[in-house]
């Protein structure tokens, strides 16, 4: 580099703080600057770490995408056996527009259940809607029928409202036979409960819902926990043979970048 004279009148050395460079450029001394390169020189320092990332990369994500795609795979043909095995047949095209007729489902149901008419549940997409608009749709009519509040028709709600019943019953025992106490009109309430012949009409009620939720909620909820877990299964297959599909494509992508062969410096 170059150096400029100091000004001897003013006693300053016969040299710079400023060396140049090149014909005279300034650079700050002390300062630490980030190195720029031409567009036509490589990073000799991001280049490479780039690369080895990318090769990595490009290696683990198709061994893992590989893995979810066999995942997902046998997730499926696991419900598919599942299911199967149940012998669960969707309603034929005749049995939904005579259930629509006469209300068991509704239009909304109908409509979700025609394309898979006289089907064998072998799918989650199935599952959930043999569950959802076939079992559940009946399982709400029985409660209907029944006299029970759309708000309490649950296996939990029907229990609640039987529980009310009862005590209805009770209270209508005592007031009846006040002699009674609390234990013997408890007993004389599930006599009259048991009684097909009975004359309190609030022990028929109760006898009903009492049927209503063991034949109708209970049964109804197994059924369908086991087709929505199925359906759940299912849905988590699909998730993983998804994300599969695309980590081996970015894998690809990877090993294009890691793998192209290195720039040379002009």
């Amino acid at each position: 580099f170059t150096v400029k004279g100091g000004n001897p009148a003013l006693g300053s050395p016969p040299f710079s703080s400023r060396p140049v460079i090149d014909q005279g450029t300034p650079v700050e001394c002390g300062v630490p600057h980030a190195i720029a390169y031409p567009d036509d020189v490589e990073d000799p320092m991001a280049d490479p770490m780039y690369n080895a990332m990318a090769r990595v990369f490009a290696v683990v994500l198709p061994l893992v995408g590989v893995g979810a795609l066999i995942g997902g795979r046998f997730a499926h043909r696991f419900v598919a056996q599942q299911l199967g095995a149940e012998d669960i047949t969707m309603p034929d095209a005749e049995t939904i527009e005579r259930e629509l007729k006469i209300g068991l489902v509704t239009g909304e149901d109908a409509d979700l259940l025609r394309p898979h008419a006289g089907e064998t549940l072998t799918t989650g997409p199935q599952a959930r809607i043999y569950a959802d608009n076939y079992v559940l749709a009946h399982m709400r009519l029985a409660a209907r029928q029944a006299g029970v509040p759309d708000a309490q028709a649950t296996y939990a709600g029907v229990g609640d409202l039987a529980a009310e019943r009862n005590r209805e019953l009770k209270a209508e025992l005592h007031g009846q036979y006040p002699e009674l106490t609390p234990a013997e009109v408890s007993h004389r309430a599930k006599a009259e409960i048991s009684d097909p012949e009975t004359e309190y009409d609030t022990a028929r009620q109760i006898k009903l819902l009492y049927e209503l939720r063991s034949d109708n909620f209970f049964m109804g909820n197994s059924i369908r926990g086991m087709l929505l877990n199925a359906f759940g299964w299912w849905l988590v297959g699909l998730v993983a043979k998804v994300a599969g599909a695309g980590m081996i494509g970015v894998g690809g992508l990877l090993a294009a970048i890691g793998f192209r062969p290195a720039r040379r410096s002009k």
